[in-house]
Parts: C-alpha cells; structure tokens; sequence
C-alpha cells in the first residue's frame, strides 16, 4: 500500500475519527488504517524525533504512522504537516518505480529502496553520514557522490540518491498527493543518471522504455504511445532529450 497509512492497534474510532479530520484540514490524504504497529517509532518520542521517523517510513511504503503520534504533533505549528506533504510528495512521484515490489535494504546509515535509489537517514543533530555502495551515485539536486557521504539537512531535505545508469521513471499528479495505480504514467519524466551504454526501467503495468546512447546520440524505445519526457544526468548537468 502507499500514501499514508496509519498504526491505530487499539481499534478507536473517535481517535480515527479526530485523525481523519485533522488530516483533511492538513491536505494530507489518508490511504488507510492498520492494527500493525509502527516499528520506526516508539513512545514518548520527541517532535524532532517523529518527524525524523516519519520522514524515513514515508519513503518506505507500507510504513505505517502511529495514529497517536500523528494527533500529538500536528496542529497549531504548520512544519509538521509540510514534513509530512514533503516525503508523501516524494513517495508518490517514485510510484513508477518503486510499485513493483521493491525491497527495502538497511545500510550503514541509510536504507536502499529496490537496488538504485538510496535514502540517507538524518540524526538527532540534523546530521547524516551513509557509506555508498561501490560507483557514483547522484543526488537529486545534481551533486555526484562517491564512498562516504556525510552532511547537515533539514527536516524537509532527507538525501536521495540515484545509482549510476540508473533509468528512474518519476511521476507527478499536478491535481494532488492522491495517485493511483492508473497514474504511473502521469506526466513520466525518465531520468537517466550518469548514463552508460544503455539502460531500461518497467512499470507495474508492464510498460517498458529502453535508453542507448550512441556517442552522443540518444535513442529511447517504449511499449507504449503515452508521451513521456527524457532527462540526462551527467556530472552535475541536466539535458532535456525530449
């Protein structure tokens, strides 16, 4: 499942009921409920502490959000709910490629979703510092980083980054954080970082794109005549192929 999902184990309707409301009033769409517990988060957590875990489950999907949590933290401060929107917004647009089942692995200091999309993990000082995996990986602002990666980020910065020839297919709804599986292909963008030779991506409906590069010619097929867009990423430089 993905969107929000929250932990309520105990099953109490007027905490649901307060807790939907308060998540209306906040934009932030509700996918569904669980009895499962929360595992990234435990009681008596500090604000600073949930919005860390929040921000990690969200870019887990299937992840659920402890309801009391939830109820504890939004409200009357906006930054809450925009950490919240933030990594939803993050984790929707990566439906394409993170729809097929991808499997999440723990690092030293981060987490891998499928093979070639990692995520740092920030501490309790606004601090990262993860060991990438062997080859280039490339953040989504553009920087390029190789063996440890260390840093400071904010609460709605959480690192991404993307592993060498990766084709990463991303989605946007333009109408809200409310997508679907039949919005995969909503204005696809593929990006294409530090290409090599070639490389292909497949989306949970089966729809398949291939990128070769001859030189400095690109060539991209796709099982499909849904328009798309094609963005190279190559030592910190964007290029619009189509």
């Amino acid at each position: 499942m993905f969107g929000l999902i929250v932990s309520d184990p105990a099953l109490d309707p007027s905490l649901r009921d307060s807790l939907a409301k308060l998540l209306h009033d906040y934009d932030l769409p509700l996918s569904g409920w669980t009895q499962a517990p929360a595992p990234l988060f435990c009681p008596g957590m500090s604000r600073a502490a949930f919005l860390r875990a929040a921000s990690a489950a969200l870019l887990q999907p299937g992840q659920p959000l402890p309801a009391e949590g939830l109820m504890r933290f939004l409200g009357g401060d906006p930054l809450p709910a925009n950490v919240l929107r933030r990594h939803l917004f993050l984790q929707l647009s990566l439906m394409p490629y993170l729809r097929p089942g991808r499997t999440v692995t723990q690092l030293e200091g981060g987490f891998l979703l499928g093979n070639d999309v990692l995520a740092a993990c920030v501490s309790e000082d606004d601090t990262f510092d993860v060991l990438l995996p062997p080859g280039i990986w490339t953040e989504l602002n553009g920087n390029c980083r190789t063996g440890r990666f260390r840093g400071m980020r904010g609460y709605l910065d959480t690192p991404l980054l993307v592993r060498e020839n990766t084709l990463l297919p991303v989605s946007i709804n333009g109408q809200s954080l409310v997508q679907t599986a039949d919005s995969d292909a909503d204005r696809l963008t593929l990006h294409w970082y530090q290409p090599g030779g070639h490389a292909s991506c497949i989306l949970a409906d089966g729809t398949a794109y291939h990128a070769a590069l001859d030189g400095d010619a690109v060539h991209i097929e796709a099982t499909t005549d849904r328009p798309f867009h094609l963005i190279l990423h190559r030592d910190g430089a964007e290029t619009l192929i189509r």
